[in-house]
Protein backbone atom coordinates (compact mmCIF):
# COMPACT_ATOMS: atom_id res chain seq x y z
CA UNK A 1 0.00 0.00 0.00
CA UNK A 2 1.48 3.47 -1.18
CA UNK A 3 0.97 6.35 1.33
CA UNK A 4 2.97 9.43 0.33
CA UNK A 5 6.02 10.08 3.17
CA UNK A 6 4.67 13.01 5.38
CA UNK A 7 0.93 12.41 4.32
CA UNK A 8 -1.22 13.56 7.43
CA UNK A 9 -3.91 10.89 7.31
CA UNK A 10 -7.68 11.12 9.08
CA UNK A 11 -5.80 9.94 11.78
CA UNK A 12 -3.27 12.58 12.22
CA UNK A 13 -0.96 9.96 12.03
CA UNK A 14 1.65 11.13 9.88
CA UNK A 15 2.70 8.12 6.73
CA UNK A 16 6.43 7.43 6.78
CA UNK A 17 7.78 4.44 4.73
CA UNK A 18 4.51 3.03 2.92
CA UNK A 19 6.52 2.38 -0.54
CA UNK A 20 5.17 0.54 -3.23
CA UNK A 21 7.02 -0.57 -6.37
CA UNK A 22 4.68 1.56 -8.98
CA UNK A 23 5.92 4.79 -7.11
CA UNK A 24 9.81 6.39 -6.96
CA UNK A 25 11.03 6.74 -3.49
CA UNK A 26 14.08 9.03 -2.04
CA UNK A 27 17.52 6.43 -2.05
CA UNK A 28 20.25 7.71 -0.19
CA UNK A 29 22.79 6.03 2.50
CA UNK A 30 21.24 6.72 6.13
CA UNK A 31 23.75 6.33 9.49
CA UNK A 32 24.14 2.98 10.64
CA UNK A 33 23.55 4.12 13.80
CA UNK A 34 19.78 5.01 12.76
CA UNK A 35 19.20 1.67 11.08
CA UNK A 36 20.58 -0.13 14.32
CA UNK A 37 17.79 2.29 16.22
CA UNK A 38 15.27 1.31 13.85
CA UNK A 39 15.50 -2.33 14.02
CA UNK A 40 14.71 -2.09 17.46
CA UNK A 41 11.80 -0.31 17.07
CA UNK A 42 10.90 -2.70 14.44
CA UNK A 43 11.60 -5.87 16.70
CA UNK A 44 9.37 -3.87 19.36
CA UNK A 45 6.29 -2.84 16.97
CA UNK A 46 3.43 -4.82 18.79
CA UNK A 47 4.72 -3.04 21.94
CA UNK A 48 4.36 0.04 20.29
CA UNK A 49 0.94 -1.44 19.07
CA UNK A 50 -0.28 -2.10 22.13
CA UNK A 51 0.63 1.24 24.06
CA UNK A 52 -1.29 3.07 21.24
CA UNK A 53 -4.07 1.15 21.86
CA UNK A 54 -4.18 0.05 17.79
CA UNK A 55 -5.32 -3.42 18.40
CA UNK A 56 -4.23 -6.20 15.26
CA UNK A 57 -3.01 -5.05 11.91
CA UNK A 58 -3.85 -5.77 8.61
CA UNK A 59 -2.13 -8.95 8.24
CA UNK A 60 1.46 -10.35 6.52
CA UNK A 61 2.61 -8.17 3.66
CA UNK A 62 5.60 -9.11 1.06
CA UNK A 63 8.22 -7.10 0.05
CA UNK A 64 6.41 -6.11 -3.58
CA UNK A 65 10.59 -5.49 -4.73
CA UNK A 66 12.57 -8.15 -4.00
CA UNK A 67 9.87 -10.82 -2.35
CA UNK A 68 11.95 -11.38 0.26
CA UNK A 69 11.26 -10.21 3.24
CA UNK A 70 7.92 -10.15 5.56
CA UNK A 71 5.78 -7.58 7.43
CA UNK A 72 3.17 -7.98 10.08
CA UNK A 73 2.59 -4.60 11.78
CA UNK A 74 3.58 -1.20 11.90
CA UNK A 75 4.60 1.11 14.87
CA UNK A 76 3.98 4.82 16.11
CA UNK A 77 7.09 7.35 16.74
CA UNK A 78 5.82 10.41 18.16
CA UNK A 79 8.12 13.72 18.24
CA UNK A 80 7.16 17.41 18.12
CA UNK A 81 3.41 16.84 18.39
CA UNK A 82 3.18 14.83 15.85
CA UNK A 83 3.15 10.81 15.67
CA UNK A 84 4.76 9.20 12.62
CA UNK A 85 3.16 5.98 11.10
CA UNK A 86 5.31 3.61 9.45
CA UNK A 87 5.16 -0.35 8.71
CA UNK A 88 7.34 -2.89 10.45
CA UNK A 89 8.81 -3.49 6.15
CA UNK A 90 10.93 0.33 6.36
CA UNK A 91 13.70 -1.39 8.01
CA UNK A 92 14.09 -3.90 5.02
CA UNK A 93 13.51 -0.88 2.74
CA UNK A 94 16.38 1.54 4.84
CA UNK A 95 18.89 -1.51 4.28
CA UNK A 96 18.13 -3.87 1.41
CA UNK A 97 16.39 -1.21 -1.18
CA UNK A 98 18.61 1.90 -0.06
CA UNK A 99 15.15 3.93 1.06
CA UNK A 100 15.85 7.28 2.88
CA UNK A 101 13.57 8.35 5.32
CA UNK A 102 12.43 12.37 5.26
CA UNK A 103 15.31 13.66 8.04
CA UNK A 104 12.27 14.86 10.79
CA UNK A 105 11.84 11.07 11.00
CA UNK A 106 15.19 9.88 11.49
CA UNK A 107 15.48 12.85 13.96
CA UNK A 108 12.64 11.45 15.73
CA UNK A 109 13.94 7.73 16.09
CA UNK A 110 16.72 8.57 17.48
CA UNK A 111 15.57 10.84 19.67
CA UNK A 112 12.35 8.56 20.98
CA UNK A 113 12.31 6.07 23.64
CA UNK A 114 11.93 2.22 22.63
CA UNK A 115 8.68 0.61 22.35
CA UNK A 116 7.84 -1.43 25.88
CA UNK A 117 9.16 1.06 28.20
CA UNK A 118 7.50 3.66 30.40
CA UNK A 119 8.92 6.16 28.82
CA UNK A 120 7.39 5.56 25.51
CA UNK A 121 4.07 4.90 26.93
CA UNK A 122 4.74 8.61 28.57
CA UNK A 123 5.50 9.93 24.94
CA UNK A 124 2.53 8.63 23.53
CA UNK A 125 0.19 9.34 26.18
CA UNK A 126 -1.33 12.57 23.83
CA UNK A 127 -2.18 10.47 20.90
CA UNK A 128 -3.90 7.78 22.66
CA UNK A 129 -6.47 10.30 24.86
CA UNK A 130 -9.89 10.02 23.77
CA UNK A 131 -11.59 13.92 23.66
CA UNK A 132 -13.69 15.14 25.72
Amino acid sequence: MHIPDMQVLGSGRVAIGWLHRDHPFPAAPTAPEFLTRLKEFVARYGDSAQALGWGAMGGCHTCEFCGKALGFGSFGVPADGRLFYTPDMIAHYVEEHGYAPPEIFIAAVLACPLPGTAEYVEAVRPFTEKPA
